[in-house]
């Protein structure tokens, strides 16, 4: 049996970088009107290469605003991802597919031009599969000037 780890992307508005222990090996550029995708990123020679190390994973979501006073939600940054381990046997054939984490569908409004969501996994190896034992994640909200002063409860948000 062999282990096959990817992560399949179906949704980038915006910008999605991917890194793996501080190297980029994947950028998706500046995509527009959140086409659906279908991106395999192969992560298994990357653990192959790390697998006595701790491991890190991290998703950046860059938004890039067309201006900077756009409030709808169409214009969000959104990316949608999955990380999984795949199982098959000798001849290739797949027998099991399992999520490592929960599939991240993210969507989210902030300042143009900045890293809008950074998303860390930490990854070790525990026996023959790699598990996240530590997730991060980070996220810069749209901040405007006529927001200042306003209640939680204003802009519909619990607290």
């Amino acid at each position: 049996m062999k282990k096959h780890y990817r992560i399949i992307v179906k949704h980038v508005d915006r910008r999605l970088l991917v890194f793996f222990n501080g190297e980029n090996i994947w950028d998706s550029g500046m995509v527009y009107d959140d086409p659906e995708l279908d991106v395999v990123i192969d992560l298994t020679p990357y653990f192959e290469r790390y697998s006595h190390e701790v491991c890190e994973l991290v998703f950046e979501g860059i938004y890039d605003a067309i201006s900077p006073y756009e409030t709808d939600g169409e214009r969000a940054l959104h990316f949608e991802y999955r990380i999984v381990c795949t199982t098959t046997d000798h001849n290739g054939s797949v027998l099991a597919e399992k999520d490592m984490v929960q599939p991240c569908h993210a969507q989210h409004l902030s300042n143009p031009d900045i890293t809008a969501i950074t998303n860390k996994y930490i990854l070790v190896k525990r026996g023959d599969d790699f598990a996240v034992v530590s997730n991060t994640l980070t996220q810069n909200f749209v901040v405007y000037a006529s927001c200042a002063g306003q209640s939680a409860e204003h802009f519909g948000l619990q607290v």
